[in-house]
């Protein structure tokens, strides 16, 4: 049996995504499905393309690996990936994926210290087994909720609250980059974002500008809610309330607004990701209906310094 790894380039696409839709590796790459979920997904600024890998078996493709280049405050880490296909795995195909990818991060480290991270849905002992033997262990549990459909709730916003759609203008990319780094600038690996991030999500082509509202009190924005469209389920993909506006109320209205926009733009479920340590969040989404439907695991670990 003969193993190759190599470079992936844009020729690939439709290699790529051969691999990403096949059954034993799509249900833990679900953003990645759809017409134009790979390309949704190569288009995050944080993916770092030159450093995903295509493995394959006697020439047939068998797997790849990827990773995301995440910058801390004076802190950078990775998040890898890897899929294998059912037919190739137990072969230490995924051990070679993984330790290309990770050598492509350590070049990407430029000696500043890094951390590696991954990440599964459970049950996966495949997983787990993988996550030991790369030295991670366990960081982090993410809940995929969901929301019955119909219960519909307007949002009721507070008093001195304006909410305007995204129109694009270099202004409002600003106003968002900033209130996103202000309201998850505690969060668990926070990513501080940057105006070129925002302006790469604009023109992903999955990207809706009527699924981005913001919220302003005076004249200042405080507040933001951003829907996803996935093939499999309609999603509110990023929620944030800026600490000068906590307390009134406006984040279970940006919730409303969301799941009033997915109702009416997607017949698939209404969910969304959140962190399990993030009792406030948690509290304000079960108080409006979602429940955990899926499992999601985190694991890591610190770079060795030099």
């Amino acid at each position: 049996m003969t193993v190759t790894l190599c470079p992936w380039t844009p020729a690939d696409l439709e290699l790529l995504r051969s691999l990403v839709t096949d059954p034993s590796v799509s249900p833990q790459f679900d953003p990645f499905q759809g017409p134009l979920g790979l390309e949704h997904k190569l288009q995050d600024p944080r993916l770092a393309q030159r450093g995903l890998r295509l493995a394959f078996v006697d020439g047939e493709p068998a797997g790849f690996g990827l990773a995301w280049t995440l910058d801390n405050p004076g802190r950078r880490w990775f998040m890898i990936r890897v899929a294998v296909l059912e037919r190739f795995r137990r072969r230490g195909v995924g051990r070679r994926l993984a330790e290309a990818v990770l050598a492509f991060a350590e070049t990407e480290r430029a000696g500043e210290p890094a951390d590696v991270a991954t990440s599964a849905w459970l049950p996966n002992d495949a997983a787990e087994a993988f996550a030991s033997s790369l030295g991670l262990t366990h960081e982090r549990w993410f809940w995929l909720m969901e929301r019955p459909r119909g219960a519909r709730l307007e949002p009721g916003w507070p008093v001195g609250i304006e909410t305007r759609d995204f129109d694009g203008s270099e202004r409002m990319l600003r106003e968002w980059t900033d209130i996103y780094n202000d309201s998850f600038a505690q969060h668990y690996r926070f990513v501080r974002s940057g105006v070129e991030v925002a302006r790469a999500i604009v023109a992903d082509p999955t990207f809706r500008p009527d699924g981005l509202r913001l919220a302003y009190r005076g004249g200042a924005c405080v507040g933001f809610c951003r829907n996803e469209l996935h093939a499999g389920r309609g999603e509110i993909g990023t929620l944030g309330v800026g600490h000068a506006a906590r307390g009134l109320g406006l984040g279970r209205a940006l919730l409303r607004w969301g799941v009033l926009w997915l109702e009416a733009n997607t017949p698939a479920p209404v969910t969304l990701l959140v962190d399990g340590e993030n009792e406030n969040a948690l509290g304000l989404y079960r108080s409006e209906g979602f429940a955990i439907t899926r499992t999601r695991r985190i694991w890591g670990r610190p770079a060795a310094p030099r």
